[in-house]
């Protein structure tokens, strides 16, 4: 029979593609079915419908969507509600049907109220202006034009936004929409927080919200606990995404962790989902019900949540105290060593001295106020102060100095004895509570309840067969499987049917996720939940595309090249976006993260980490006077380098018994891809060397920052670059124990906002101990304008008008190492020819000898003053003459082989290096 003009219901069942004819039969009350192949059956009529002359639905730009999966490409939908005359007798009362014919052939019928058609939710005229301007913006964004521009596919084929959607409202600036979830029944089974748990509660009750994780404050768990919740208690289907594959893999690495892998699906590019359906993870929860019913394990972890509301609280006053504590006992240390400079005579008989920290700070208040306004030799005021201090006012008046200076001491020790009672009363007052055992009861009922509700879902899902080719077509069946689907933010639309609807996605590390692939990660769903920091690093636009592009954006808000997605919704939404910052830090050394607390967060963060975590938090080596920054502009790795600063690191650093000792531990972070690939060669193996950007979510117990900048007037154009409060925030915060700032002499003391406070800072926190004057010199430093004072003596003895100041300077010092009696055996030879110092030409290239016969020179032969022979060849490269041109570098490697083939030795040494005695020395002993 014709699908598309009539439709047969047997039994409430469409058989119509298997049916040949239908007809009467002997009564009224019979009709005959004929199927294909031949075979006739009778039927009762009232077990058979027959609709006939269906309408065709005109899509006219709307969605189809069956019990919320969209339909993929539809040829005809008809809409079947005419019963066939023919058969009076028929059932009359079932639901009219809708059939659905695909492009493919095949066909699908649906209940009437199974099929929905939702139109396009981008109808405004901003909304429409924005998408065509980052259209635009996506066909620029490939970093090989060659290659197919996978961004540019993506916005185009991003036809319809769906009404529900968080695209849909972010585009046309409608409110966020609350959400009447219940809280009740919340479980932590990865443990939390106060700032956690007001976070979670704001995700669970908005369409839209931001959690903002400054550097390790536990975003991570945050996200785990809120999938927790989503995929159990809630049922959801979740995406997490990011700008890259490494956010989204920390979350599947603690979710196997626990057990939990089995939830998570990694797919977005191809290489994903190849290595995700080959070996697909299988849930294993038989053993993961437990005795307690649902209701009752809700019930306890609601009784703990009221018992441990007022105690995280106390707990978080105990933290604050341990970090006021610290910072009074700082200025107390401060402060102690001015006074043992003064001398101070010790007064007798001060009664202020027996005080509380309260009183004494309201004595040296008044009398301040009263010096600084010039009332203090006034009567009333005299009688009053008596009358309030008696002893201790009269004693000022005779050792004012002394006297204010001991209240200040007192002052500082009582106030610090007074916040260490406080800590021992919050204490035990945890300790009375039993809060430890507590927590760890409700993360272990919050655990509980988890896997008894993954137990009911995944206990009885048979294997899913999935595979790359048909999940997508059973994808109901399979997020159910596998409810949480991770991805990259571009990719994320390839991880799930076209137009496709999830319940959540949550956008990690979003202060990197432009406002292209950030609206590619909205397009897919109903709620979002946008994890990030806007101190942190921000996303890496391509400036230049400005130049090319035709169109604007409608709003500064949609502006690509100046939001992220995160800075994007902060400033549309402003106050009105639920929006809940992590206080608590779990990461860094206190002293080490104060600095990014004090700088960079208002001092909102909440240090939980112990101070004995290292007794030398923060160091900072400070390279000598000179201008040791070097551009490559020419060769395959262009870009600035400072040789220096590796070498201070390679030399005291690395050298410093304070200091981690083990690689796999040690981090080395710059700003410049140069530097991080210059050090990755030169440090020793296992330290980890990267860019800033490259870091931004790791860690590592030593952190070691390179600046590389110089003092000369030329670098300080790129001074802003470097002190970029994101990036200087970044580096800082990779460190747990211990944090190194290599750095130039004095130019971001002087002149950098983001460094300079750092330094300063450094300076402050360890009372100059850990700021050490690094002692690593070159010979070559005399080159520049300001050098060591230890190279005075090698300069006098230069001649300025030496043609080549760099050979002068060598020059002089081997004639210092040669006059020290154990190299007196030596002397030296100065531009020699390379071919007077070789016996033979055998065994070199034709190029070789050619290149020996255009007069090739050596800078310098170190030889016996016996025989003549040579014990050394030493040569002085100049960075100008030989890093930045690659003919140079070509005819000094031809120079290295002709030495090597005569078992010549020799020393090269770059104007940019360090350490020019002792390698020479080496080279002699």
């Amino acid at each position: 029979m014709d699908i598309e003009k009539t439709m047969v219901l047997i039994k409430g069942e469409d058989k119509t593609k298997f049916i040949t004819s239908i007809s009467c039969g002997p009564s009224p009350q019979i009709i005959i079915v004929e199927y294909n192949g031949g075979s006739s059956y009778s039927y009762n009529a009232s077990n058979v419908t027959v609709l006939v002359d269906p309408e065709s639905e005109d899509l006219d730009g709307r969605v189809a969507y069956v019990n919320g999966m969209p339909v993929y490409e539809p040829r005809l939908i008809l809409n079947f509600k005419k019963l066939s005359s023919e058969f009076k007798f028929q059932n009359r009362n079932l639901e009219c049907r809708r059939r659905i014919i695909y492009k493919n052939g095949s066909s699908k019928t649906v209940l009437f109220r199974e099929l929905s058609f939702l139109k396009d939710s981008c109808s405004s005229e901003s909304a429409r202006q924005t998408l065509s301007y980052l259209r635009e913006i996506s066909k620029y964004t490939a970093a090989d034009p060659t290659q197919e521009v996978f961004l540019e596919q993506e916005m185009q084929q991003l036809t319809f936004i769906h009404p529900e959607s968080v695209l849909g409202r972010y585009l046309n600036g409608q409110p966020i929409e609350d959400l009447t979830l219940p809280v009740n029944g919340i479980i932590f089974p990865f443990r939390f927080n106060l700032s956690q748990k007001a976070a979670l509660e704001n995700a669970l009750t908005h369409s839209l919200s931001v959690i903002e994780g400054p550097p390790g404050t536990g975003k991570t768990q945050t996200i785990l606990n809120i999938l927790a919740n989503l995929v159990t208690i809630q049922g959801k289907s979740v995406a997490v995404v990011s700008n890259n594959n490494e956010a989204v893999k920390n979350v599947i690495e603690k979710m196997t962790k626990g057990g939990y892998g089995f939830l998570t699906a990694l797919l977005g590019n191809k290489a994903n989902q190849d290595a995700f359906f080959a070996n697909s993870p299988v849930a294993e929860v038989a053993d993961w019900d437990c005795d307690e019913s649902e209701d009752e394990l809700i019930q306890i972890i609601e009784n703990l949540n009221v018992r441990l509301a007022t105690l995280l609280e106390i707990d978080r006053k105990r933290a604050q105290l341990k970090q006021q504590l610290q910072a009074w006992q700082l200025e107390q240390e401060h402060f102690n060593e001015y006074y043992i400079r003064r001398n101070v005579a010790e007064v007798e008989k001060l009664p202020l001295l027996r005080a509380n920290s309260d009183r004494i700070i309201s004595f040296l208040t008044e009398t301040s106020l009263a010096k600084e306004q010039e009332y203090s030799e006034k009567l009333i005021y005299k009688v009053k102060m008596l009358i309030k201090y008696r002893g201790s006012f009269r004693s000022l008046k005779r050792h004012e100095a002394s006297v204010l200076l001991q209240l200040e001491r007192a002052f500082y020790q009582k106030q610090i004895q007074k916040i260490k009672d406080e800590i021992a009363e919050t204490e035990s007052k945890l300790e009375h509570a039993s809060f430890d055992k507590l927590l760890e009861e409700h993360q272990n009922y919050s655990e509980k309840l988890f896997r008894k509700c993954l137990y009911q879902s995944h206990s009885k899902l048979s294997a899913g067969d999935f595979t790359k080719k048909n999940f997508k077509s059973r994808f109901q069946g399979f997020i159910r499987a596998y409810p949480i689907i991770l991805s990259t933010t571009h990719a994320i639309r390839h991880s799930i049917p076209k137009d496709y609807l999830l319940d959540y996605v949550i956008i990690d590390e979003a202060s990197q996720v432009d406002l292209i692939t950030g609206v590619l990660a909205f397009s897919c769903c109903r709620n979002a939940i946008v994890v990030g920091d806007i101190k942190q690093l921000p996303q890496i636009t391509n400036q230049k595309i400005k130049e090319t592009l035709k169109s604007a954006p409608p709003a500064p808000v949609y502006d690509y090249f100046e939001h992220s997605i995160l800075s994007s919704i902060i400033s549309l939404y402003g106050k009105t976006l639920p929006r809940v910052v992590l206080r608590e830090h779990y990461r860094c050394h206190p002293q080490i993260i104060e600095f990014c607390n004090q700088k960079y967060y208002n001092g909102d963060l909440i240090p939980y980490t112990s101070p004995t975590l290292s007794k030398m938090p923060l160091v900072l080596y400070k390279t000598v006077e000179g201008n040791h920054m070097r551009k490559v502009t020419r060769g395959k790795e262009k870009g600035k380098y400072n040789q220096r600063e590796l070498d201070v690191i390679v030399e005291e650093v690395l050298n410093n018994p304070d200091l981690a000792a083990d690689s796999s531990k040690i981090g080395f972070v710059t700003p410049y891809r140069k530097q991080a690939d210059t050090a990755g060669r030169q440090l020793p193996k296992g330290i980890e060397s990267d860019t800033v950007h490259k870091y931004q979510g790791r860690e590592k117990d030593l952190m070691i920052l390179s600046t590389v900048l110089d003092n000369s007037w030329m670098e300080q154009r790129s001074l802003e670059f470097v002190d970029d409060p994101h990036m200087v925030n970044v580096a800082v915060s990779r460190a747990v124990r211990q944090f190194v700032l290599v750095t130039d002499h004095d130019l971001f003391f002087k002149k950098g906002k983001n460094i300079g406070d750092l330094i300063r800072y450094m300076q402050y926190s360890t009372l100059d101990e850990n700021i050490i004057e690094s002692q690593v010199v070159s010979v070559f430093d005399l080159l520049y304008k300001q050098y060591s004072r230890k190279l005075l003596p090698l300069k006098v003895k230069m001649n300025p008008k030496a043609r080549f100041q760099s050979e002068e300077a060598l020059r002089v010092l081997l004639e210092e190492i040669l006059a020290q009696p154990e190299y007196n055996r030596f002397s030296y030879v100065q531009g020699m020819l390379l071919r007077n110092l070789l016996n033979s030409l055998e065994n070199l290239s034709d190029e070789e000898i050619t290149y020996i016969n255009n007069r090739a020179s050596l800078d310098f032969v170190v030889f016996y003053k016996q025989d003549k022979t040579c014990k050394l060849v030493v040569e002085v490269d100049g960075f100008s003459f030989h890093e930045n041109r690659p003919e140079q570098l070509r005819r000094d490697a031809l120079k290295d082989a002709i030495l090597t083939k005569n078992n010549i030795p020799f020393l090269r040494l770059a104007t940019n290096g360090s350490g020019e005695w002792e390698r020479i020395i080496h080279a002699l002993q």
